[in-house]
């Protein structure tokens, strides 16, 4: 077995006080944003993970804000389930953002060939606006 590289292990911690299964971000802004501050000046974090769409208030304002607080980049977590809150994260100018249950369960809200997991996957690909071809969504071979 090989070893993997030395650099392959990065470090995105949530900012904020995250609490309960499904994690929901608790407290204010102001208070987010702080943490987010603490969390990148940090050594070793790498960027930052925000439960945007699991807080209180204005999800997209918030994340704009830590995008601009802070000089790591950001993904989005938690709850992105729609083309519109993608948009919403683009405009804010986080990093990337993550998807996992809407997808596994077919219940993401975009407008898709299926709502199998290829077709959903392909249809966000699309509505990040970098585009998919068909078939761009690829299953790992057995073994991978």
């Amino acid at each position: 077995m090989s070893t993997p590289p030395t650099n392959c292990l990065e470090y995105w911690p949530f900012p904020g006080r995250v609490a309960g299964h499904p994690s929901i971000l608790r407290g204010d802004a102001a208070d987010i944003v702080a943490s987010a501050k603490d969390l990148a000046a940090t050594t070793g974090v790498h960027g930052l993970d925000l439960l945007a769409y699991r807080f209180g208030g204005d999800a997209a304002a918030l994340a704009a804000q830590v995008v601009t607080a802070v000089d790591v980049p950001v993904l989005a977590a938690g709850s992105v389930d729609r083309a519109e809150r993608i948009a919403a994260l683009r405009a804010a100018g986080v990093w990337g953002f993550t998807v996992g249950t809407a997808v596994l369960d077919g219940s993401f809200r975009i407008e898709a060939a299926s709502h199998g997991i290829e077709d959903l996957l392909t249809a966000i690909l699309r509505a990040t606006g970098e585009g998919a071809a068909p078939g761009a969504v690829r299953r790992p071979a057995p073994g991978q």
